[in-house]
């Protein structure tokens, strides 16, 4: 009988914590109503031209490439291109140190 009780209790406090746990605040006010094709969500922020140069510098760096043309490739390094601090890269350096990485 004692068994029983505490396997009562037991399933209670486990129930209870499975629909407390259904509550929580990040829960409330989703979409549930989902249509193809139809975005319900909050709208974006318009970005400054600040942070479009931002952004545009930071996926040109990570792209590998100099130019959004696609450059960057072979040939003389480029020495002439500006952080945006204003101080100049040294693109000889730089491939220098990823030669190392690479350990070649």
């Amino acid at each position: 009988m004692k068994a029983r009780k505490m396997f009562a209790v037991l399933g209670a406090i486990v129930l209870t914590g499975v629909v407390l746990a259904g509550c929580r605040s990040e829960e409330q006010g989703r979409i549930t109503d989902y249509q193809p094709g139809v975005y319900k969500g909050k709208s974006d922020q318009a970005l400054n031209t600040e942070q479009l140069r931002t952004l545009r510098h930071r996926t040109l760096m990570q792209s590998g490439t100099i130019k959004p043309t696609g450059g960057g490739g072979g040939g003389k390094a480029r020495r002439d291109v500006r952080k945006p601090g204003g101080s100049m890269i040294d693109y000889g350096k730089l491939n220098h140190r990823g030669r190392k990485q690479k350990g070649s």
